[in-house]
């Protein structure tokens, strides 16, 4: 009788790793030393910076063209929020709250390193991109109390030029010039290359196996090392039931597709995490994965933010403090009945209210009245609002019980007049009455999933590192699949965190590998 205590689990499909190739089918082999594979923001940083140090580097990806999606990158300080004569921010207590939002179950030292080296590295890159003409600006962010979950401290930059001015979409600028110095210093890039799986030789990585795009196979040689920066694993079914199950059903995927750019479901299948866990990775401690996700902006008054007012359930119930941004609004909503909530405001809430524009540049000007009006009409008018001369017109409009949310609408104007919220303890400033008709109302959940952060486990010298913590020879990672960087979700309390995190770690990983 066999004892089921001696069994070991039964592995994952993309647990067990595919047989080599054998020599006769590999049609030759390339020399570098330095392999970076994945042509991001990530690998383009860590790619440049290798080659800088004095390595000889090769890129290998599987798209046809450097890929990106968004544009807000975070960095501490830059000579650019010099030159506005913004003052370095103490983040130290925002650190810690970001820590506990995380439930500390992050690496900490991958914060701090960013804190303490995302300036060096912006500048970096600032001094790559100003000789092209790309200029570099401060995106707009929430401005709030200080220690509001709404607040969000400066430092989130952003590319414009070539046509692009709106703040945060302009990366692949970035992409297209950290390519162009790659090249020009004597880089070389290997497109529609997927890469199959790593060697080890003596138990280092010492080189990654190829698919060219003819369809022939390639051993490419590292010397030094391979610095793996493939992205996300949202588009694998299998991975996310394992390591992201909460969300795995709100991806989906439409094909392989490399070279997507900014899109709203499952991007990559986590050929990178697959392929450092066959070299003998460990996972990351952090369980579950985080997911980057974002709630409605509809009705916000905020860039990174969400609807303030009244928010409502289905059953025409108030349900929480709306002092929150989208992340959080996303995440709140998932838990009513049926994943749905509602807001419900009056006319006043357009003069009674300061607005900004997501994608405006930093210190930009407020939205005035007539234009939030005016952008409410027109959302009216794209079905993605209601309105009626009364709040009982769009409670109906809406699908909500009518009776109910008038009581509800009723209790939240009187606590408004009172000026304190004894239900949920929003601060007075946010307490606009719903008041003056026209009415307005929208569902909010509608949710935007972009990706799914994490992978194998990763020291803050961005080191693969197998079950015992130790770093496995000559293997690196960068960007999204970097294990233990985030916990909970990405709560967009930090814009452009993530890429921050990639430039930084990027342009430091390629520096570290290299020597």
């Amino acid at each position: 009788m066999s004892d089921h205590r001696d069994e070991q689990p039964k592995k994952a499909s993309f647990e067990i790793p595919p047989p080599p190739v054998p020599e006769e089918q590999l049609a030759g082999t390339m020399d570098a030393d330095v392999v970076v594979v994945g042509e991001g923001l990530a690998g383009l940083c860590a790619a440049l910076s290798a080659r800088q140090t004095g390595a000889k580097v090769r890129i290998v990806t599987a798209s046809a063209r450097p890929v990106g999606r968004g544009g807000s990158v975070f960095a501490a300080y830059s000579r650019v929020m010099a030159a506005q004569g913004l003052p370095r921010e103490d983040l130290s207590d925002f650190l810690l709250e970001e820590f506990a939002a995380n439930s500390f179950q992050v690496d900490q030292r991958k914060w701090y390193t960013l804190l303490d080296r995302s300036e060096e590295a912006m500048n970096w890159l600032i001094g790559i991109l100003e000789p092209e003409g790309i200029e570099v600006v401060l995106e707009d962010a929430n401005r709030d109390d200080r220690h509001s979950p709404t607040w969000q401290p400066p430092g989130t930059h952003a590319f414009a030029g070539k046509g692009i001015t709106r703040a945060g979409t302009g990366i692949s600028l970035a992409l297209e010039a950290l390519e162009k110095a790659f090249l020009a210093a004597g880089g070389e890039v290997l497109h529609s290359a997927p890469a199959k799986y790593l060697e080890k030789k003596n138990g280092r990585v010492c080189a990654v196996v190829v698919r060219a795009a003819n369809g022939e196979y390639l051993r490419l040689r590292a010397r030094k090392g391979v610095i793996l920066a493939t992205g996300d694993f949202s588009a694998n079914k299998e991975m996310m039931a394992k390591y992201c199950p909460q969300y795995a059903p709100e991806f989906t995927a439409d094909g392989e597709n490399y070279d997507v750019g900014f899109a709203v479901r499952g991007l990559y299948r986590g050929e990178g995490q697959q392929m450092a866990l066959w070299a003998g990775a460990a996972w990351q401690r952090t369980w579950p994965c985080a997911v980057m996700i974002q709630g409605s902006r509809l009705g916000t008054s905020q860039p990174y933010g969400s609807h303030r007012g009244l928010r409502l359930n289905r059953r025409g119930e108030r349900y929480c403090n709306e002092d929150m941004n989208g992340a959080y609004t996303a995440l709140t909503t998932l838990r009513e009945p049926g994943g749905q909530a509602y807001a419900v405001w009056g006319s006043n809430y357009a003069r009674e209210t300061i607005f900004r524009a997501h994608g405006g540049r930093r210190e930009g000007p407020d939205l005035g009245p007539e234009q939030v009006l005016k952008t409410w009409e027109e959302q009216v008018s794209e079905g993605r609002l209601v309105k009626g001369d009364s709040v009982e017109a769009v409670a109906e409009a809406l699908g909500l019980p009518v009776r109910e949310t008038l009581e509800t609408v009723r209790r939240y104007n009187e606590l408004c007049r009172a000026g304190f919220d004894a239900d949920f303890h929003k601060k007075s400033k946010y307490l606009q009455e719903i008041r003056e008709a026209p009415f307005y109302g929208c569902s909010l959940s509608d949710r935007l999933f972009f990706t799914v952060l994490g992978g194998p486990r990763t020291n803050h010298r961005m080191q693969v590192c197998d079950s015992d913590d130790e770093p496995i020879p000559g293997l690196w990672c960068a960007g999204s699949m970097v294990g233990d960087m985030y916990a909970n979700c990405y709560n967009f309390r930090i814009p452009g965190q993530n890429y921050g995190a990639s430039l930084t770690f990027g342009y430091l990983t390629g520096k570290r590998a290299a020597e």
